[in-house]
């Protein structure tokens, strides 16, 4: 199991490195991040996880804090 885990760790942050590496690429060849941001919310909606995200954790933070 723990070797699993480890497999999906490697390819989850190679994953994220790519992305750092593709949006770093696009910001020097001119691009601009609004831009860049544009096309991939249009996409993949990072808008809409993001929001998630601050609702899980308000959620859990009120959970955590008050019981």
């Amino acid at each position: 199991m723990s070797k699993s885990w480890r497999i999906i760790l490697i390819v989850v942050l190679i994953s994220i490195l790519l992305g750092a590496v593709c949006a770093g690429v696009g910001l020097l060849t001119g691009g601009e991040w609004d831009r860049i941001h544009t096309a991939l919310d249009g996409r993949y909606h990072l808008d809409m996880y993001w929001d998630y995200l601050r609702e899980v954790a308000r959620v859990l933070h009120e959970a955590w804090v008050a019981p």
